[in-house]
């Protein structure tokens, strides 16, 4: 089953680079950014999801510090009484909504990895790139400040010990790190990827600027 749906992916962008007059590259850049807009519903729901659930315990860090205070000395009491609070208050930090979201988004975004990483490209050229079956350093370090950029634009988490300069850092470095030895294929997937990131955080930034109460 799985073997079937990761060969309907690459069948996807191999008949996409027809269409592309034969660019290969080009069909893994369209497929990918498809691919990652049809989760995106998904992804937006989620996020919404999670911060409403963190603008309600924000509400309540001043119930939520006098149960420290009280039962400070009782780890386990005061996560039994700060459960009781989450539940009077409807907070659920896992949905069922927010797992079905999960088992959607992973094997079809698995699957576009796994179409693309192993032997798709060979001795093809997209535009300087002379072969998308092998590592490109331009292109990496092209994804990897576009993932960089797509990290600055994420919403800022009230109270997040991250700030978002070491966010986009750390995704800068986590790209590199993982496009260094891939092939140029996925490195385009992960750039088609980066730029819907762009979209998703605009939108949640949007939101946060309409609903400023819920941010």
């Amino acid at each position: 089953m799985w073997t079937a749906i990761v060969e309907l992916v690459r069948a996807t962008i191999f008949t996409g680079s027809q269409l592309l007059g034969g660019s290969l590259g080009a069909s893994v850049i369209v497929v990918s950014t498809l691919v990652r807009l049809a989760v995106l519903p998904l992804v937006l729901r989620s996020a919404r999801h999670a911060r409403a659930q963190q603008a309600k315990i924000a509400s309540l860090q001043p119930a939520l510090e006098r149960l420290k205070q009280r039962h400070g000395g009782d780890p386990q009491r005061l996560l039994m009484e700060t459960q009781a609070v989450y539940r009077e208050n409807g907070i659920r930090l896992l949905s069922g909504s927010s797992v079905l979201s999960a088992l959607i988004q992973i094997p079809l975004l698995g699957a576009l990895f796994s179409a693309v990483r192993t032997g798709l490209g060979v001795r093809v050229r997209f535009l300087w790139v002379a072969d998308l079956s092998r590592v490109d350093l331009l292109l990496v370090l092209l994804v990897a400040s576009l993932a960089g950029f797509a990290a600055t634009q994420a919403p800022v988490t009230p109270g997040s010990p991250v700030g978002i300069r070491a966010l986009s850092l750390v995704v800068v470095g986590g790209t590199l790190l993982f496009l260094w030895s891939a092939s140029s294929a996925v490195a385009l997937s992960v750039g088609a990827g980066s730029a819907v990131s762009v979209l998703q955080h605009w939108l949640l930034r949007r939101d946060a600027r309409l609903h400023p109460a819920a941010a």
